[in-house]
């Protein structure tokens, strides 16, 4: 099989398709067979104005990031569009509207702004899609028709996508858009014959209809159906708005409800009003939001009330770059809040963890009674992967609460200081098991009590069961042929995809190097990370956020200066980027 690994850009204006548009070239690329990561980005001001972009990346093997440049640019917009052209490789192929509605004037035209070498292929899409629908609302399939036509995607593939999406709007709108897609089509057949390249076709293998393509915020609302969730508590907030959305259509029919609160402070503060008595429930929200929930958290640490939140980051601090991406609220996930309000953590790194650790979440909340946060950001909840479609077995759905033995009836202590720290947890309602449930410190009674031995007891149990919860938490995982390395790279959350990717091709280079994915945050598995840096001459760690916030964390495991490399740009780190800093790492060395 022929290798392929294209990355291709659909540029346009808010309203030009350029999101639709993207998403079923991904679709129609993962009938194909191929791998396929897609991302979105878009402006964080109201529809009608901004610029949009797609960006995926095909390939034959599986692809775990997106890269910096772009092989194909299929442009909807010339203005927005020259401000890709800086991305596009040498030999890129452009694909534009030769004849657009408005005048461009010709100093100012994409096809002006592109290098030499670039494979200009200009149709009339406006055109194109009136004569075809008589409408120009299908130009951004006319342009994909073009697309598939010159690099050898087969026209049914993209049918089968069209029809599936716009079968709910009836055979007309179906119709519509099929003939604007096979109008491109046609036209680059016919046009640009002696310009046909094929890449796509010695490739090509139909998949199986159970891969399907996946966001990370809807790989999360699929996950929390699956636990049973009952109850959803949100206030909209980029980028975790979509979970709320999904689950607004979705949690309904199986007997749940969402709630749109008045703020976020409400919003966690139902959350454990609805564990405390028993249902399962969460919330999702970004740094703004998760600013506001902290007392609210630390509530739900001291009284050992479960709770499942979701922390899609984005570029901070305070408002920040709403539509960016960023790992910046780590600090805050773990430490945020006043005392010492130690909590679950956990990170998925890829639109599959995202699935399996929001299902898992419900249950480490319920055994070791605390609240859960899963740490996403923007590029993973908004990022799409094609996989086969998740599910969870019973175990992991299954209900993780301790209850108290019935000997236990009428002398009962809600807080026993235990030697795993889990106190079996009573219900309201649960007759001889009657308990006070308070934010102050308590005595194993729940009475509140202030003495130096009551809070150091307590502080010591709320802390020892958070720390035996790291037998149920994922752990590290490493990426190498072990034994002894030059440089060992730990990633964490959506930058994994690039770790793996860089340090994969400094192994083909013949490079010691390896990699390590932390998914616990906290509690972290120190033992497995103080074995894997035991074994690097260099550690590197690179992240989205401008303090080294996880090195900050675990970097006094190593026993040498860890290394870093953050970026705060609001988009993720390439692999090569980080291949850069692995090579002057080394190149260092041998100064």
């Amino acid at each position: 099989m022929h290798t392929i690994d294209i990355t291709v850009e659909v540029c346009g204006m808010a309203g030009d398709g350029t999101i639709a548009a993207g998403g079923m070239l991904n679709e129609a690329m993962s009938r194909g067979g191929f791998s396929v990561l897609g991302f979105d980005s878009y402006p964080a001001e109201i529809r009608g104005f901004g610029r949009c972009v797609t960006r995926s990346r095909f390939g034959t093997e599986e692809i775990l990031a997106l890269i910096e440049v772009t092989d194909v640019l299929i442009s909807l917009d010339d203005e927005q569009s020259r401000s890709r052209v800086s991305f596009l490789t040498p030999e890129a192929a452009v694909f534009f509207d030769s004849k657009p509605a408005v005048y461009i004037d010709e100093a100012k035209s994409l096809a002006a702004a592109v290098k030499p070498g670039t494979m200009l292929f200009g149709m009339p899409l406006t055109d194109l899609a009136v004569a075809a629908a008589g409408t120009p609302r299908g130009r951004n399939l006319t342009a994909l028709g073009g697309f598939a036509a010159v690099f050898g995607v087969p026209r049914e593939l993209f049918h089968r996508v069209i029809k599936r999406k716009f079968q709910p709007k009836g055979e007309k709108v179906v119709d519509a858009n099929v003939k604007s897609f096979d109008a491109g089509f046609d036209y680059a057949l016919k046009v640009f014959s002696d310009r046909i390249t094929a890449v796509f076709a010695a490739s090509l293998e139909i998949a199986d209809e159970e891969k399907v393509m996946l966001s990370g915020n809807q790989a999360i609302g699929k996950a929390a159906l699956d636990a049973d969730l009952r109850l959803y508590f949100g206030y909209p907030i980029t980028p975790a708005t979509p979970i709320m959305e999904y689950l607004a259509k979705h949690l309904p029919p199986k007997g749940g409800r969402v709630m749109q609160m008045e703020d976020e402070i409400s919003s966690i503060g139902a959350v454990l009003g609805s564990y405390y008595a028993g249902t399962r429930a969460m919330t999702a929200t970004s740094g703004p939001g998760f600013a506001l929930m902290t007392e609210l958290i630390t509530h739900g640490v001291m009284a050992e009330i479960p709770a499942v939140i979701l922390d899609a980051q984005r570029g901070g601090p305070s408002t920040g770059l709403p539509t960016k991406t960023e790992q910046s609220d780590l600090h805050a996930a773990v430490f945020g809040g006043p005392g010492d309000s130690s909590r679950i953590v956990v990170a998925p790194s890829d639109v599959a963890e995202c699935y399996h650790f929001t299902v898992k979440s419900f249950q480490w909340a319920e055994k070791y009674q605390t609240p859960v946060i899963v740490l996403t950001d923007f590029f993973l909840d908004n990022r799409v992967e094609n996989h086969p479609m998740p599910e969870a077995d019973e175990e992991d759905r299954s209900n993780g609460n301790i209850f108290p033995d019935s000997s236990q009836k009428g002398a009962y202590k809600r807080y026993e200081a235990t030697e795993s720290g889990i106190s079996p947890r009573s219900l309201p309602g649960m007759e001889g098991f009657i308990f006070s449930a308070t934010g102050l410190e308590h005595l194993e009674t729940g009475t509140p009590d202030y003495s130096p031995t009551t809070h150091m007891n307590m502080s010591a149990k709320r802390h020892r069961k958070i720390q035996a919860a790291l037998v149920d938490l994922p752990r590290p995982v490493e990426s190498s042929d072990g034994g002894e390395l030059n440089v060992g790279v730990i990633g964490w959350g959506s930058t994994v995809g690039s770790v793996r990717e860089a340090v994969r091709s400094a192994r083909r280079k013949g490079l010691s190097v390896g990699a390590l994915k932390i998914s616990s945050l906290f509690p972290y598995h120190s033992e497995v990370i103080r074995e894997f840096m035991g074994r690097c001459k260099h550690i590197l760690i690179p992240e989205l956020n401008y303090e080294g916030q996880l090195a900050n964390l675990i970097g006094h495991l190593f026993s040498h200066e860890v290394k870093r490399l953050n970026k705060v740009t609001g988009t993720p780190i390439p692999p090569s980027e980080i291949l850069a800093e692995i090579e002057a790492i080394l190149e260092a060395d041998t100064k």
